[in-house]
């Protein structure tokens, strides 16, 4: 499964927000009638500590404050005979009513009583018992807030709510999602270019934009090995390529070496006992022609000698050098243009800019290898030497009866005293903290000796540029046929 992270988390953000919200919901549901009863409850205390306030404590004056308090809360207001003072229900001016109603409660009346919740039936309300001592006389005083309808308020809120809750497990999942879309998708963007990298497939690199978390430090940390192993890689081809002609010219000069030892060990027998005898005829001969061609017989022996024992010693000179191989017709112009390509990310991850100028359809007879390793080293050493943030041009153009390869970047020009030992074994240009071998441009003038062509480089106006010209197929061809 390709999205399997992707899916965990959106999972694990959805399970989160709905465990969230299936917490919460309940404790509100079970809490909100408390809260609201409570609520109600100081209210009724407040209403009865203000209602003790009043003065005079008269059923006029009460009757004022209760219709400017605006509740409505039923209110008795009676003295211990059972004679009302005030009461907000009509029917409850009847002292038989009020006896009826609180001759046997009398004991719940206490002056510091507090409201209590009840429910009797299908009535719910906060009663509150309390009693007032005005001028040596008791009033006792019933509050009653109904609060027989609020349940099915609450059922409705309750109802209500179960739609907020799913509306709020969509609406926060999906902008989770939202806040997390970016950092999966550069995820992902790393992982292929992690993966291309195992696959060897160097010339890909992390090209999104770089934040400042984890994510940016894994994209910038996979580029930058990325980098380090295209260098290392580059480095060993070049020792590869040098170490295989070693191997390559080693063997075959071990092989006449053998040759040449077996044939002259046998040789030197026949020259040295002619050579002895014409000596020994020398000093024993009295005539000067005799001993004449005597000397000349023995020196023609020593020419032989020395030629065999040169030879001998030109096998053993080490001269590095490297063997022609088969040609083939390339399609030059396709060959830059895809090497181009595939360098192209790598160019661009070193704050670099590349721009082709390749004519199309230019053919040459060559080896593939070569070209290949003529481009990349050029292109190694453009990248190490430029500035940055500048550009580097590849060019393939055909000038006379040559098609000229040539890549410019802007830098440092590089001094005439150092025109010729660039070209050396082990010389490199390359700036202070990176490394080089110094075998790339060598092995670049040896490719020119064996394909009887030039290479070399100007100092341009805003940097260096190296070229190496190949033979033109076409002109080939026309040379042919005159």
């Amino acid at each position: 499964m390709k999205n399997k992270l992707t899916v965990k988390l959106i999972l694990i953000i959805v399970l989160s927000v709905a465990l969230i919200a299936g917490i919460m919901a309940p404790v509100y549901s079970y809490l909100q009638p408390k809260i609201y009863i409570n609520q109600e409850a100081h209210y009724v205390k407040e209403f009865s500590e203000n209602l003790k306030a009043v003065e005079p404590f008269d059923g006029e004056t009460i009757k004022s404050f209760f219709d400017d308090s605006g509740v409505s809360y039923r209110v008795y207001v009676f003295d211990k005979s059972f004679n009302p003072i005030f009461t907000s229900f009509e029917m409850g001016n009847n002292k038989k009513f009020l006896h009826k109603l609180f001759g046997d409660k009398m004991d719940r009346f206490r002056e510091n009583s507090a409201p209590q919740f009840s429910k009797l039936d299908d009535e719910s309300a906060i009663w509150l018992y309390t009693r007032h001592n005005v001028d040596g006389k008791t009033y006792y005083i019933n509050i009653k807030n109904n609060l027989s309808g609020v349940g099915e308020v609450f059922a409705f809120s309750n109802h209500i709510l179960s739609y907020v809750v799913i509306g709020y497990i969509i609406i926060c999942s999906v902008i989770l999602i939202l806040a997390i879309s970016p950092s999966i998708k550069a995820l992902r963007k790393v992982t292929n270019v992690a993966k291309n990298i195992s696959e060897n497939n160097l010339s890909v690199r992390y090209q999104g934009k770089i934040y400042k978390n984890e994510i940016g430090d894994l994209a910038t940390s996979i580029n930058k090995m990325a980098d380090t192993i295209q260098q290392n890689i580059d480095h060993l081809e070049n020792y590869n390529f040098v170490l295989r002609e070693d191997n390559r010219y080693m063997k075959e000069y071990e092989q006449s070496r053998r040759i040449l030892l077996r044939n002259i060990t046998h040789d030197l027998k026949t020259p040295l006992a002619v050579i002895s005898s014409q000596v020994e005829m020398i000093s024993t001969c009295k005539e000067q022609e005799k001993k004449d061609y005597y000397y000349e017989s023995a020196m023609e022996e020593i020419n032989k000698m020395s030629n065999m024992i040169s030879e001998v010693l030109q096998m053993t000179i080490d001269e590095r050098h490297i063997a022609s191989k088969k040609s083939k017709l390339l399609n030059a112009s396709n060959v830059i243009n895809e090497l181009c390509d595939n360098n192209s990310a790598y160019i661009k991850t070193c704050n670099l800019n590349l721009v082709k100028d390749i004519t199309p359809n230019l053919k040459i007879n060559t080896i593939r290898e070569y070209m290949e390793f003529v481009f990349r080293n050029y292109l190694s050493n453009a990248v190490q030497n430029a500035e940055k943030k500048s550009t580097i041009i590849v060019s393939l153009k055909k000038s006379d009866s040559t098609i000229r390869l040539s890549i410019e970047n802007s830098g440092k020009h590089i001094p005439e005293d150092m025109k010729d030992k660039i070209w050396t074994e082990t010389f490199t240009t390359s700036p202070n903290g990176k490394s080089s071998s110094g075998l790339g441009l060598y092995i670049v003038k040896e490719i020119a000796l064996i394909e009887h062509t030039q290479c070399g480089f100007e100092n341009t106006e805003n940097g260096v540029c190296f070229w190496f010209d190949f033979t033109d197929y076409d002109s080939k061809d026309e040379d042919k046929m005159s």
